[in-house]
């Protein structure tokens, strides 16, 4: 019924139900798509709480890839920490370049090709 409320592993099941056919699936189903499903599926609650389903997948998504990328944070720092203590100064400067890169501390390189025109005035 749409006054029942759902406990905790019921709206995780609904979320994870809705992250596997958004992201894991061969043809992923658009928003409209959802609400069409868990209508059919679930016909038990509002539409806002079936955007809240989508939303929540979502931030599950996000919050798998935030946790896969903090995992390859370490090894690449080390990676990059072993760069700047090489030899080659070649290599040293490409370790800078990629530390400045990923802190937002970089300088864009642009090659600019500038022609200089005859510029006509008249004063009064």
């Amino acid at each position: 019924m749409a006054g029942d409320r759902l406990n905790k592993v019921e709206v995780q099941e609904r979320v994870d139900k809705c992250l596997e056919l958004r992201y894991n699936s061969d043809r992923p189903i658009l928003q409209k798509e959802w609400i069409a499903y868990c209508h059919d599926n679930y016909g038990d609650k509002s539409e806002q709480q079936y955007h809240a389903y989508w939303a929540s997948a979502k931030e599950k998504y996000e919050e798998g890839w935030r946790a896969k990328l903090d995992g390859m944070l370490e090894p690449a720092m080390e990676v990059l920490l072993e760069l700047l203590h090489s030899d080659n100064n070649q290599v040293r400067q490409r370790a800078i370049d990629q530390v400045l890169k990923y802190s937002g501390n970089d300088i864009d390189k642009q090659q600019v090709d500038i022609t200089i025109k005859e510029i006509d005035t008249q004063w009064g």
